[in-house]
């Protein structure tokens, strides 16, 4: 009697499983949506923060890696460029503040600043920096497409990739990893027949006004 009961247990489990009584699969995670990228560059001008990438480029037939800080605060601007092309290192400063542009070449005691003019002109020899002001001063010049997110220095980044309307814009393709935020975490533009790569690698949500004090009192351009 006993074996009859076991041998009926075992055909009632069989018949469950080739039933569908298996545990069913969960179901898969809903996508997650980014907002839209006109939506992040609004969201960019009313925050402040401080960024360090690690820097590659390519272009001419050299390739340069480094390091740049950008630090940025409503109507204040600093973008600090340390490379190494050749095996020589140098250091570049850029100020863009409510009283001028201002260009400084070292550090500490041995830094020189310049006031010069034409800020446009000045960030034209800092490709990611000029392509990002020229996006976000003028999106409508722009389409930006969504390709996923990514975890880059601790953020959660929404990834764009970024093309210039036909006939309005000189800039070449682009992607851009943003914040929600606003704070850009990757940056890859296109830069004299090469490429500029920036994967920051800490991000701070804050620019205090010392960060924008220039290291030397400045001379005027051609002057000495």
């Amino acid at each position: 009697m006993i074996k009859g009961v076991r041998e009926g247990a075992v055909l009632l489990l069989l018949l469950a499983v080739s039933c569908g009584g298996s545990t069913p699969a969960a179901p898969s995670p809903t996508p997650e949506i980014s907002p839209s990228l006109d939506q992040v560059l609004v969201a960019s001008k009313a925050i402040e923060y401080q960024v360090t990438y690690k820097l590659t480029a390519t272009g001419q037939k050299q390739i340069f890696s480094g390091q740049q800080s950008w630090y940025v605060k409503q109507g204040k601007a600093r973008f600090d460029l340390r490379s190494t092309v050749a095996g020589q290192s140098s250091s570049m400063s850029l100020f863009a503040l409510p009283d001028g542009t201002f260009m400084c070449l070292g550090t500490g005691a041995l830094a020189e600043c310049t006031s010069i003019s034409g800020l446009e002109t000045a960030m034209q020899q800092n490709p990611a920096a000029f392509y990002l002001a020229s996006l976000t001063a003028h999106p409508e010049q722009f389409s930006g497409v969504s390709v996923g997110t990514r975890h880059i220095a601790e953020q959660h980044a929404h990834c764009y990739e970024v093309h210039p309307v036909a006939s309005l814009s000189s800039l070449a393709d682009a992607r851009f990893c943003f914040t929600a935020q606003g704070i850009p975490v990757v940056l890859r533009v296109g830069a004299q027949a090469g490429q500029w790569s920036m994967e920051a690698t800490s991000v701070w949500t804050t620019a205090p006004d010392s960060d924008f004090n220039l290291p030397a009192n400045p001379t005027a351009l051609g002057q000495p």
